[in-house]
């Protein structure tokens, strides 16, 4: 398969609060810049983002009530019915929603989405959706436009490509100038009920390096380090930040945690 040029876009932290998750990270030494809203989703975000270019995305839906009525809806045997009449992007995101508050999802910037989805189709049986269109309104800005390639495995990160400007989408400057040092995100930590067979569809994938060792497999693609360990769900459920020092509990209960 064609390798594709990628890069570690950001990770998705589903917040209940956007307003009080925007004060915890401006209280650890983090600067956070207002998003916007989605038009695919309920949602509003914020954004933390690195000198390296990648950024964290404090993902909340508007309404508090909606939250609870996708957790309640979860409970029931209605749930899978209601994934099923949703669209693909709400398929992979509702989910995340429904569950805790943490790190529920990495993505990678890529490019000809549409060719690599064909691709990794005919060469690997990879089920994909799209590239399928979404879009951010942003107060007294223009919004922004991308796609997203969606896997059906939840373990394998979802891809973004930008229509609009990525600078416009992703701060940079100021923005990036951290505190408490944190500089960019170093690994993200994906669980996996066969962490041996999803760190082969990586390498497959992304022609991602594996290494293994400490109750884990270590996959290297789109420039940072991916562990893959054994958990009962499929997903992105941390990162580790580069450049700065322990994080308060509050951040670290969210799954976003300094180096090792």
């Amino acid at each position: 398969m064609r390798a594709m040029r990628t890069r570690f876009d950001h990770a998705v932290v589903v917040v209940g609060s956007l307003a009080e998750a925007s004060s915890r990270f401006r209280d650890a030494g983090f600067v956070v810049t207002p998003g916007g809203r989605h038009d695919a989703l309920p949602t509003e975000n914020a954004l933390v983002a690195f000198a390296d270019g990648s950024y964290l995305e404090l993902l909340a839906c508007r309404e508090p009530a909606a939250r609870e009525e996708l957790r309640a809806l979860r409970g029931t045997d209605r749930w899978e019915a209601h994934l099923h009449g949703a669209s693909a992007i709400a398929r992979r995101f509702l989910p995340r929603l429904a569950g805790p508050d943490g790190v529920g999802d990495a993505v990678i910037g890529g490019e000809a989405l549409a060719r690599f989805a064909a691709e990794s189709r005919r060469r690997l049986g990879t089920v994909t959706t799209g590239p399928v269109p979404m879009r951010r309104e942003r107060r007294g800005a223009d919004a922004l436009a991308w796609t997203l390639l969606l896997p059906a495995d939840d373990g394998v990160p979802f891809l973004i490509e930008d229509e609009t400007p990525r600078d416009s989408r992703v701060p940079g400057g100021a923005a990036t100038a951290h505190a408490n040092g944190a500089s960019g995100v170093a690994a993200v930590e994906i669980g996996s009920r066969e962490p041996a067979a999803l760190a082969l569809r990586l390498a497959d994938l992304f022609e991602a390096r594996l290494e293994s060792g400490a109750g884990r497999t270590r996959a290297r693609f789109a420039g940072i380090a991916w562990d893959v360990t054994a958990a009962e769900t499929d997903g992105a459920r941390g990162v580790r930040l580069a450049g700065t020092g322990a994080l308060p509990a509050a951040i670290e209960a969210l799954g976003v945690r300094g180096p090792s």
